[in-house]
């Protein structure tokens, strides 16, 4: 074969690259173009430790799409109809895009309100969750512009359908679907939930794993322990393990009307709150606790 033809076979096959070749990530930009870029860090090709890359909306167009119709996505619960066609990348096929390194098992999605939302292996295998970029054929703030209500984006996690597929007592598994997203972070869950493990001398204790698991799912999402979870409550882990520990009672009206103790209060109620549920929370944050009870 001639050298020419052969420059233009070997310039093919670098073209069909898989995504999860050393060429991926390749995209990434060390500064930031635009203000909708989507900020990248953690354990991925190309990104150094403690170092930020950024992602434009035309290159995670560029990326294979999928279209699915989302019903029931709380974010637009103001809608007559929440029935919306999403089109976005599964977050599956978006670390596989980035280069995401193998140690890395969870990722972490920031929003600017202080929400987080933490990804394992088993919820995308399970929820196959989709960062969106368009709905309805829209990019979304072009959408959310047209629809006059609390605009999501530019970008949000959704999900085409979703049901739980485990409860821990009376808490059942809920979908993951942050909105106002700025970054996603690649990170390993021994040191994201590490933080907030029970110690050792409490690890079997019941009550206090159950409290564990539902903190883990729900509460981390707004409260924070360290540089890991949520900050949108402006509570840390701490706080809540100093209510539970000082005013039992105190500590379970919050849990069931968030309002009553705290009037500015974003987080949702939770009336369907049972005493044995409210008993593990409470009976785990006060492993947290500073002040002695």
């Amino acid at each position: 074969m001639a050298p020419v033809k052969l420059i233009v076979v070997f310039a093919a096959c670098l073209a069909w690259l898989p995504a999860n070749s050393s060429s991926t990530g390749h995209f990434l930009l060390t500064e930031r173009g635009a203000a909708s870029d989507l900020e990248i860090a953690g354990i991925a090709a190309d990104i150094a430790p403690g170092t930020v890359r950024y992602i434009s909306y035309g290159q995670l167009a560029t990326l294979p799409q999928t279209t699915v119709t989302v019903t029931g996505d709380d974010n637009f619960r103001e809608l007559p109809q929440q029935k919306l066609t999403v089109t976005g990348v599964y977050l599956d096929v978006l670390e596989s895009s980035l280069g995401v390194l193998p140690g890395s098992d969870l990722l972490t999605a920031l929003c600017s309100d202080g929400y987080r939302a933490t990804y394992t292996r088993e919820y995308m295998k399970t929820h196959r969750p989709i960062l969106a970029l368009k709905i309805d054929g829209l990019p979304v703030k072009t959408w959310a512009a047209q629809t006059h209500i609390d605009d999501p984006g530019p970008y949000f996690i959704t999900h085409e359908d979703f049901t739980p597929s485990f409860s821990v007592l009376s808490f059942p598994e809920l979908p993951k679907i942050p909105a106002k997203i700025t970054r996603l972070e690649f990170g390993t869950t021994q040191q994201v939930y590490g933080a907030i493990a029970p110690h050792q001398k409490d690890a079997s204790n019941p009550q206090v794993i159950d409290g564990f698991r539902i903190a883990q799912q729900h509460c981390y999402r707004c409260h924070n322990m360290g540089r890991y979870g949520g900050t949108k409550a402006g509570r840390s882990w701490q706080t809540l393990g100093n209510y539970a520990a000082s005013s039992p009672s105190t500590f379970e009206r919050y849990l069931r009307n968030p309002k009553s103790i705290d009037p500015k209060s974003a987080m949702s109620p939770n009336p369907q709150l049972d005493e044995s549920t409210a008993k593990a929370l409470q009976t785990y944050f006060q492993t947290f606790a500073t002040i002695p009870h």
